[in-house]
């Protein structure tokens, strides 16, 4: 799957908002409320893999808050990641436990 199929498959299955990180959490559309890590849980993720660029390469994450907000965050599978972006995947993963 596209990384674009991947987005409409998480808004049939109504992760309909977007998660964006930010410091000190995550913000829902970019105006909403922000979200420590704790209030959130990954419920799937899946990758892309375009094959050629490995820039190309990232992770759909479909998470839900405690609150029942259900929103998508896009990180890219790069080893140039934002650290920080990749703490916070490990923290959300602990939390799906």
């Amino acid at each position: 799957m596209t990384l674009a199929e991947l987005q409409e498959n998480a808004i049939r299955h109504g992760f309909s908002h977007h998660f964006v990180y930010e410091a000190g959490g995550v913000r829902c559309d970019g105006c909403g409320p922000v979200y420590a890590a704790a209030d959130l849980k990954i419920v799937h993720s899946n990758s892309v893999d375009a094959g050629t660029d490995p820039g190309d390469d990232a992770t759909l994450y479909m998470i839900e808050a405690h609150d029942g907000t259900k929103g998508m965050m896009i990180i890219p599978s790069s080893f140039h990641a934002d650290p920080d972006k990749a703490q916070l995947i490990d923290d959300l993963r602990r939390n799906t436990h």
